[in-house]
């Protein structure tokens, strides 16, 4: 009997341990909005039903520390230490920094401290401008990549979001770079 009840015990949290497992790649692979905010502003498709959320063209932004009058253009990048589509996008980031034209500004936003955000910028070999923290809710993010265009007023351009395929990169080229 003992070594009945040790078999049945053992199936229980092998199978237990297997939809756990599940449950966790599933929501790992599933998302590319990776860091998810509870209080984002409205998004929109902007038309495009095939284009993921973003940041209504027009929409004022305001971050503490920041002059958008400093440039023409400013590429705001949302982005989180945690987030691996951030990590993967890395090429795109310093493929930008290299070709952006001298009167477009390249601004890194994170939830996460200065300190660490720096260090992880560092580690992919990406240089901004400027590292900003904030919570994504404050430029209206939803997930993690963000990329928010916007003119010396503060009004957003256009803006994407997730890990962009080469054809999705293109309009952010055409728009920042020389």
């Amino acid at each position: 009997m003992i070594k009945k009840l040790e078999v049945i015990a053992n199936v229980t949290v092998i199978m237990t341990s297997v939809v756990v497992c599940t449950v966790l790649v599933r929501r790992y692979f599933s998302t590319s909005n990776h860091a998810v905010t509870a209080n984002a502003a409205p998004i929109s498709t902007n038309g495009n039903p095939s284009r993921k959320r973003s940041i209504e063209p027009g929409t004022k932004i305001s971050l503490t520390g920041l002059d958008w009058s400093k440039s023409s253009r400013t590429l705001l990048l949302a982005l989180s230490t945690t987030c691996h589509f951030c990590t993967e996008s890395s090429p795109f980031y310093q493929r930008l920094q290299q070709q952006k034209r001298n009167d477009v500004r390249l601004v890194a936003l994170f939830p996460q401290p200065p300190g660490d955000s720096q260090a992880y910028l560092k580690k992919l070999g990406v240089i901004v401008d400027d590292v900003v923290q904030s919570p994504l809710s404050a430029v209206g993010a939803s997930g993690t990549p963000t990329l928010i265009l916007v003119d010396s007023h503060g009004a957003v351009v256009d803006s994407w979001v997730g890990k962009l395929s080469e054809s999705a990169a293109e309009p952010v080229f055409s728009l920042v770079t020389k």
